[in-house]
């Protein structure tokens, strides 16, 4: 136990959040942000996307599906009126090892995920294969700012889980996802809001304090606002509504034996150890994680994108409701 005290003594977090960049939705030089993404091509980190322990790492992000994958799937059903069988092309951009891939393929989606760490996407092939859903799942190296490997209008929707807090080009890549939706068709994401209590959670405690996540692995500066996500998807001729966003946060599970072994595990190396966190759940608050989603105008019946962004956006809200 002293060995904890001492380490977490010797790297008190700033509690102060880093100054913000002048604007998150333009381009950010490459160089000026903190984050590291080729974190996810280094065999140790890569290797624990799929640990039964789920405070190891990577692992942490499978606690997420239990609230965001009936969203992503609800959002589909409801926008896209999908029957029961799911119909449909759908990509993940950034799909990392396959963690919410290959969950929305158990549903029944035909699902492709790219990603640029090739040691994720073997980790995310294993796991579908595991899983008995290599038929449902493609994956391949791809980067979200060029999917020239799809034509336009390829997918009916697409997914940016655990992304858009990533990207140095936010215009760029919304601009190719906007490209490869078929009109009509939906992106479902989940970020994390630019917030103190997210740079508490995130930065403070996750990565410094308790270590649950590689070093640099985020960057608080690169997080997004719900109302700059809109904005930025609105300019880019999505419909969206803020109002249909919803937060993530994790639960606690106290169960005794499982403190035990986690502290038995963490003291000897001088950690402290992981709190008892449990799947996450929907909730009101956007303040940390959080879900959303927009739609690609339909084609009006001339064959070009409809008229008027207000009528489209009357329509798009009376859907949403129902």
């Amino acid at each position: 136990a002293r060995g904890a005290i001492t380490a977490v003594g010797k790297r008190l977090p700033e509690l102060v959040p880093p100054l913000e960049f002048p604007s998150r939705i333009e381009p950010i030089a490459a160089g000026s942000s903190s984050i590291d993404n080729d974190v996810y091509d280094d065999d140790t980190v890569g290797s624990s996307w799929h640990s039964d322990d789920p405070t190891d790492q990577l692992a942490t992000l499978q606690l997420l599906n239990t609230a965001r994958i009936p969203y992503f799937d609800r959002v589909w059903r409801q926008q896209l009126g999908l029957p029961p069988g799911r119909p449909g092309a759908y990509l993940e951009v950034g799909c990392g090892g396959g963690i919410a891939t290959v969950a929305l393929a158990s549903l029944g989606y035909q699902m492709t995920g790219i990603d640029p760490a090739a040691r994720a996407l073997d980790e995310a092939r294993a796991h579908a294969r595991a899983r008995g859903l290599a038929d449902r799942t493609v994956f391949a190296a791809g980067d979200a700012y060029d999917l020239s490997a799809f034509p336009d209008d390829s997918f009916d929707g697409v997914l940016m889980a655990d992304v858009m807090e990533h990207l140095l080009d936010l215009p760029a890549a919304v601009a190719e996802v906007r490209r490869v939706l078929k009109p009509g068709g939906v992106l479902v994401f989940d970020t994390i809001n630019r917030t103190y209590k997210s740079y508490l959670a995130a930065i403070v405690l996750a990565e410094e304090v308790l270590q649950l996540v590689p070093p640099r692995v985020h960057d608080w500066r690169l997080f997004l606002k719900p109302h700059e996500a809109a904005f930025l998807l609105q300019a880019n001729g999505f419909l969206v509504d803020t109002a249909q966003f919803r937060g993530m946060a994790p639960t606690v599970e106290l169960d005794p034996r499982k403190l035990l072994r986690s502290a038995a595990r963490a003291l000897p190396s001088g950690k402290l150890p992981p709190p008892p966190l449990s799947h996450f759940v929907e909730v009101s608050s956007l303040d940390v994680n959080y879900l959303g989603w927009a739609q690609l105008a339909p084609l009006s019946s001339g064959g070009a994108a409809g008229p008027t962004l207000q009528s489209d956006m009357q329509r798009f809200r009376r859907s949403a409701t129902t």
